[in-house]
């Protein structure tokens, strides 16, 4: 009899430890089946979020016209041509503005004249920002104070306006446009209200703001196809050149 008790035990012993090796096999195997699962869901999400990017990225393309994109590509290379001359030159730039809204920018916003879009850097971008850096170092050695001062501004905002539509601004296009002799630069009172009155820029400038914000929508689409992207990298490397 006690041998048959301590048998039976032993065999209860037996069960309980095989039962226990079961019960931690099976913890084992339901903890590997939800760290796959749970890595396989995790997988499946990042290809939902980037088929969502991706579809929204096309959406967003397909929502683009060709006209806004042609918009965005001319002003992304004048701004272009502006930063790499100016290099910091605010007072400049402001000057160059006053005879690019009237005689581009405005022009190619409202889009009835083709020749105005530019949708390439073109070739003879270097020669016009060494020539553009040749006159910005003419006009400090004339001007010994900022070029937003009335008195500067009223003296070299026609010598800069002359030089963009004659010089430049051919080089740009191809060709020089009689129309550009019936531009007038803005005044320094407009350019001034530009910069600093944001909020009033789409009743003041309606054209120059409406092309700004397509512009700024498209920027990234047109920066590697209009050649902006390559002609920066290239002028940061080689500098030395200007």
């Amino acid at each position: 009899m006690k041998s048959s008790v301590q048998s039976l035990d032993s065999a209860i012993e037996d069960i309980e430890a095989k039962f226990d090796k079961v019960v931690i096999e099976s913890e084992i195997f339901k903890a590997k089946v939800e760290r796959e699962t749970g890595r396989e869901v995790r997988r499946l999400e990042k290809e939902l979020e980037l088929l969502n990017k991706t579809l929204g990225s096309s959406v967003d393309i397909q929502n683009t016209s060709a006209e806004d994109l042609r918009v965005a590509s001319t002003i992304a290379i004048i701004e272009c041509l502006l930063r790499t001359i100016c290099n910091g030159s605010d007072d400049f730039r402001y000057l160059s503005y006053a005879i690019l809204f009237p005689a581009v920018i405005e022009r190619v916003v409202k889009g009835t004249e083709e020749a105005y879009f530019l949708e390439e850097m073109p070739s003879c971008s270097d020669i016009i920002v060494r020539r553009g850096l040749e006159y910005l170092s003419w006009i400090r050695t004339e001007c010994d104070t900022h070029l937003t001062d009335p008195d500067a501004w009223a003296k070299y905002s026609p010598l800069i306006s002359d030089w963009w539509k004659n010089d430049a601004l051919p080089l740009l296009y191809g060709c020089r446009d009689e129309a550009w002799d019936i531009d007038e630069p803005l005044s320094d009172l407009e350019m001034i209200s530009w910069r600093d009155n944001i909020a009033d820029r789409p009743m003041q400038f309606p054209n120059i703001y409406d092309g700004y914000e397509i512009y700024k929508t498209n920027r990234d689409a047109v920066y590697k196809s209009s050649g902006v992207q390559n002609f920066e990298v290239k002028s940061f490397t080689h500098n030395t050149v200007y």
